[in-house]
């Protein structure tokens, strides 16, 4: 039976008292208007992908070329997990052991499943897929279940696989481990639980004996539970994760004396899923907060621009992160950070590198270039805090310091002072662990603009990682990003090697050098954990 969704002037028919059913959280916005017709046909012939048709032979050689040498990567650092670790979460290369740290499920293969897809890898994905057959979910190799972590690490990873390959096992097991994740959900107001038992099916926070959570941490499940929603026609999910979102305006607003949520738009990073209040004041759109964001543009994408609250809110936040979050560096750089109140701090995680890449597909597609011109800002600034390291790699985090606000140097110690004249930021976490958030948003606006320049740029990094994070066995982080191993003939290794890094690093690396229409941004959005889902299926307010 499938399930109605909107409202009767939205289908433009005219039902009775008794026919007429509410619409299901995101079609309405919040002044409860429905998407526009006529600007609905205008988004889904839209297309936002350059045509690369004026590529020469040369530039295409070089292009497959590289795209081989990232294949060739994949196979070295995959090699190394299946001699030591395969089905295992993760691979502890420098040990070569296996480590489970997401219940022991096999984070990495799961996570890596649609890469192996695009990458060719045909025989790999084919194991892969006899070891998802054999996953007991009800098994959580003694660990609570992360429901953020394991929502975009499984369920988009099972659903991508899906959706590329057709082969219903994903499928079932994707509705296999919702249901089980479902739990979470079960509290006074519907906000999920940081932490699942799998087993018992009870709730917890990370921090003990507490409800606390983050805005990431409640609003990262929009893509993967409407996706699964579509695939069965069953609404519970896409209600659940929706549910979130109106919990979260009806209790905090800008206009309450009393809330902590003062900018419209800029929501804190700290949230009791309890009280479905805010407990901090302090606003990011880095780490605790980024793909909250994200998922506020790309679930509007993937619902075929159906869900209009998403675009409501998704253009409030963009605008306040415009006059509020960012504020130009000493050396000429437009970056993201904190914003508490009235009080802006010079802070920046890699997290936020992702901005650029989401902004500019949005901006595209609603035609503002306005916005996809302070994406490029953003590009550009991100890529500055790579592009100035000797190793060709970012640090986890940096403060700098802002135009005019001298106040910014002296509140840096003796060290970071000599990283600001020296580099221009002061690097607060000075390592990189294979993160791809600057590789996702520099692919995406290759493909955006056909501008060789961030291509070159995915290159660069991955020559950076070839020369400080490749290592017997595979690839792991390094402990200090402004020396070059391949100068010192020292590697400052971390031995950290997440499933991210074959299941988001490798696969955006890989794709800004693959054929331009394999996973077209016209065809495909990506989910937060790089799990590409088809854009483009019929949704018009019923499942």
């Amino acid at each position: 039976m499938k399930v109605q969704l909107v409202s009767a002037w939205i289908l433009g028919l005219t039902l009775s008292s008794t026919q007429a059913m509410q619409p299901l959280g995101g079609v309405l916005d919040r002044l409860g208007n429905p998407a526009n017709r006529q600007q609905l046909d205008a988004l889904r012939s839209r297309t936002v992908q350059h045509d690369f048709s004026d590529e020469t032979a040369e530039q295409r050689q070089t292009r497959h070329a590289r795209a081989e040498a990232i294949k060739n990567g994949f196979m070295y650092a995959w090699g190394g997990y299946k001699k030591y670790a395969y089905g295992a979460d993760e691979i502890d290369v420098i040990k070569r052991a296996p480590k489970t740290t997401r219940n022991g499920w096999g984070a990495t293969i799961v996570d890596a499943l649609d890469t192996m897809w695009v990458m060719g890898l045909k025989d790999e994905f084919a194991r892969a897929q006899q070891h998802v057959v054999n996953i007991d979910f009800h098994n959580d190799g003694g660990q609570l279940a992360k429901v953020f972590e394991t929502n975009i690490r499984y369920l988009g990873g099972l659903l991508s696989g899906f959706e590329l390959s057709g082969d219903a096992v994903f499928l079932s097991k994707a509705v296999e481990l919702a249901d089980l994740l479902m739990p979470a959900f079960d509290t006074p107001l519907g906000l999920p639980w940081q932490m699942l038992n799998i087993t018992t099916g009870v709730g917890s926070s990370e921090t003990e004996g507490t409800s606390a959570t983050n805005l990431a941490e409640i609003g990262t499940y929009q893509m993967e539970f409407f996706r699964l929603s579509q695939h069965t026609g069953n609404a519970t999910y896409h209600e659940a994760a929706q549910r979130v979102i109106t919990v979260m305006l009806e209790r905090n607003s800008p206009h309450d004396p009393t809330s902590l949520y003062t900018i419209p738009g800029m929501y804190p990073l700290d949230f009791d899923m309890l009280s479905g209040r805010f407990t901090g004041s302090a606003a990011y759109w880095g780490g605790g907060g980024d793909s909250f964001y994200e998922y506020l543009a790309k679930t509007w994408i993937l619902s075929d621009f159906m869900l209009h609250r998403n675009l409501d809110l998704w253009r409030e936040s963009v605008q306040a992160l415009r006059e509020y979050g960012t504020a130009e560096s000493s050396d000429g750089f437009l970056f993201p950070g904190f914003v508490d109140g009235a009080k802006f701090y010079p802070y920046v995680d890699t997290f936020t590198n992702f901005v650029p890449g989401t902004l500019g597909l949005a901006s595209k597609l609603v035609g503002s270039d306005t916005y996809f011109a302070l994406a490029e800002q953003l590009l550009e600034a991100g890529f500055s805090v790579f592009d100035k390291m000797a190793s060709s790699l970012g640090a986890e985090a940096v403060r700098f310091v802002r135009k005019n606000v001298g106040s910014d140097y002296l509140q840096l110690s003796a060290q970071g002072r000599a990283q600001v004249e020296r580099y221009g930021i002061a690097l607060e976490r000075p390592y990189y662990v294979l993160r791809p958030e600057l590789i996702e948003s520099l692919f995406v606006m290759y493909r955006l603009t056909g501008k060789q320049e961030y291509a070159d740029r995915v290159w660069g990094i991955w020559q950076g990682m070839q020369r400080n994070c490749r290592v017997e066995n595979g690839y792991v982080g390094t402990g200090n990003v402004t020396v070059d191993a391949a100068t010192t003939g020292v590697h400052n290794v971390i031995d950290s090697t997440e499933s991210f890094f074959f299941g988001e690093t490798f696969k955006y690396m890989y794709l800004t050098f693959a054929d331009h229409d394999v996973i077209s941004l016209d065809e495909w959005v990506f989910t937060t954990e790089a799990h590409p889902l088809k854009r483009g299926l019929v949704f018009d307010g019923v499942f």
